[in-house]
């Protein structure tokens, strides 16, 4: 049997029952091709991020680890609904749905159904259900399915460290690296969230670089990016804004490439290993 609940922002976290028997989320025909969650990769339409062993990680949520049983569950009041977080769907012994709740999904509108005999309805809200479940947790494969990491984090305690950003004091550190040479007034300060996410990613791409590798990365990063200013005497790169720092990071992560048909200089858009 299915069941539909949701979960409580406010007294202690409760879950309570909305209804039972419906299939509220189908399951996707395109989750057998998932990809390690990677900050840098992004999705293709028939794709999904995965989570392997999700009860052995910190990010399980305590009910998924029992047995289900509905009976455990009150059945929802008027009063709740003005405090939910998230749906919760139960489905076929197996999968549960989940779906970030937000002020966009309740709309408090007239409106009537598109049937032979329409009524105007106005006395109550209605929750939109979304066609894409924000995830899915299969249980029996212990796997976790999700599209945006970003849609969850709420849902998952935890997981937005997957979503690393680099912090002040990282930021701070990267940009001291003797082959930057800030300019401009452009510091720690002045670099936004998008940057600082590639950061953490760079940081750690160039850490691993030997010595010649290093060498190898400023040559590479010069033949691509020729409005980023090198100075060879000193080694280092000019970087002045932003849009200098973003081609200088996306130099470290290699995302620049030349086609071999054509001869065309691209940017890769999103990388993953082969």
């Amino acid at each position: 049997m299915n069941h539909l609940l949701a979960k409580k922002s406010r007294q202690n976290g409760q879950f309570v029952k909305i209804m039972s028997d419906e299939n509220v989320f189908e399951l996707p025909d395109d989750l057998d091709n998932p990809h390690e969650y990677d900050t840098d990769y992004k999705l293709e339409d028939d794709e999904w991020f995965a989570i392997g062993e999700l009860s052995e990680t910190e990010y399980i949520i305590d009910f998924l680890t029992n047995d289900f049983n509905s009976a455990e569950y009150n059945q929802i009041v008027n009063a709740d609904y003005s405090s939910l977080s998230y749906l919760c769907s139960y489905q076929n012994d197996r999968y549960y749905f989940f779906q970030k709740l937000s002020k966009s999904q309740t709309i408090n509108r007239k409106w009537f159904p598109l049937n032979n005999e329409p009524e105007l309805h106005s006395e109550n809200p209605i929750i939109v259900i979304k066609d894409i479940a924000d995830a899915i947790y299969d249980k029996t494969d212990d796997i976790l399915y999700f599209k945006k990491l970003t849609s969850i984090t709420t849902i998952f305690t935890g997981i937005g460290e997957l979503y690393r950003e680099a912090t002040q004091a990282d930021t701070e550190t990267f940009l001291e690296n003797d082959f930057i040479n800030l300019v401009d007034d452009y510091d720690a300060t002045k670099v936004k969230k998008a940057n600082r996410k590639r950061i953490a990613m760079a940081m750690d791409t160039f850490n691993n670089f030997n010595p010649a590798q290093r060498n190898s990365i400023y040559g590479y990063i010069k033949e691509y990016c020729n409005e980023l200013e090198f100075s060879d005497d000193e080694e280092c790169f000019t970087i002045g804004t932003e849009e200098n720092l973003k081609q200088l990071l996306y130099g470290i992560e290699q995302r620049y490439y030349t086609t071999l048909i054509g001869n065309e200089k691209r940017l890769a858009n999103s990388v993953t290993a082969m």
